[in-house]
């Protein structure tokens, strides 16, 4: 099938006709068939989500809860004042 110009050539004319059916079936052929990893390319790839999930669990591990942040926050903040105290004696003494 071929656009008819206001020149008609039937040399040129196009004798095949595709449908969307094969041409559909033959983009997914491709998909189906894709190759594999084997050799280095998988040893690369399965060390990957091996890195990745470690440093998943590891993050996990160190997340603090709100109630245990609250705390160290808590814990830095007296911390602080009784080594501003200790600085206001010191200069009263001197």
């Amino acid at each position: 099938m071929s656009v008819v110009d206001r020149n008609v050539d039937t040399k040129k004319e196009v004798k095949l006709m595709t449908s969307t059916i094969v041409m559909h079936r033959a983009a997914t052929a491709l998909a189906v068939r894709r190759a594999r990893p084997r050799g280095l390319d998988r040893v690369v790839m399965r060390l990957g989500v091996a890195m990745f999930r470690w440093a998943r669990r590891r993050a996990d591990r160190s997340a603090l809860s709100f109630e245990d942040h609250a705390l160290l926050m808590q814990n830095a903040r007296q911390l602080e004042l009784r080594e501003r105290g200790y600085t206001v004696i010191a200069h009263r003494v001197l």
